[in-house]
């Protein structure tokens, strides 16, 4: 895979996603901006315990994820910069190992299989005009953040109290069982979050039941390891963020 067919896939994702109006899946629903505070959501490490496979990360990473944000500073390297003059705000930072301890990160220009890749990811707010505050679009940071024509990182459920957020990659397009659906294009995501590496089962099936909630088969996540980690909440630091002004934030329901 060349780098320009890395890029190619990525932005596909938003075309095969499909509108709610074109399938019969139900709708997502996104948080209301009433109920999300990216500020918040960017201010510390999160840490993924169920995800979906994608060509960037099979499940021989699934072990050690985390996912940490940050705003973009030009000043910090080209990457930054080019994520800037991309119409990007915020820097993505994922991490992953694999079974045998071998550390991958979004930084990487090589992938898991061999496969070159553009580079570091970036991510924006609102970029398109109908787009909540929960609706973000990721992508690498060479390439323009309105090739994407829609939104495809969408926070549907988020509690700082409890340290959990379901994220998926927007409106599903393809029915499965018992009234639910996925998604047709193998890049799109779907993650359960916490703050803490610790496990937590119940938290983890009230996520999941939110994901029924919206028509979203959660069958299509599977679990990631955080066992044998070297990363934790008291050793990291935590990103920087634009502003110190946080809003208690709630799950909507």
């Amino acid at each position: 895979m060349k780098l320009s067919s890395a890029i190619t896939l990525v932005i596909s994702s938003t075309f095969l996603t499909g509108a709610a109006s074109q399938s019969p899946c139900k709708t997502v629903t996104s948080l209301d901006d009433d109920f999300f505070d990216l500020d918040q959501f960017t201010s510390a490490k999160w840490y993924s315990h169920q995800q979906r496979q994608s060509p960037f990360q099979t499940k021989a990473l699934f072990n050690c994820v985390t996912a940490e944000y940050s705003y973009l500073n030009p000043a910090n390297g080209a990457e930054e910069e080019a994520g800037v003059v991309n119409g990007y705000d915020i820097k993505v930072f994922n991490y992953a190992e694999n079974i045998d301890g071998k550390v991958y990160t979004s930084d990487d220009t090589v992938g898991e299989s061999g496969v070159p890749l553009p580079g570091a990811l970036c991510a924006g707010s609102q970029v398109f005009g109908d787009d909540k505050a929960s609706e973000i679009t990721v992508g690498f940071c060479q390439a323009p953040v309105i090739s994407f024509q829609q939104s495809n990182y969408w926070v549907l459920a988020y509690d700082e109290d409890e340290g959990y957020a379901l994220i998926a990659g927007g409106q599903t397009n393809v029915p499965t069982a018992d009234g639910l659906c996925s998604y047709g294009n193998p890049v799109t995501g779907l993650w359960i979050f916490s703050r803490s590496p610790v496990r937590n089962e119940a938290m983890i099936e009230k996520y999941r039941g939110i994901a029924i909630a919206n028509g979203i088969d959660p069958s299509i996540m599977e679990d990631v390891s955080h066992d044998n980690c070297d990363v934790t909440n008291e050793d990291e630091d935590e990103p920087p963020s634009r502003s110190k002004k946080l809003k208690k934030t709630k799950s909507k329901k």
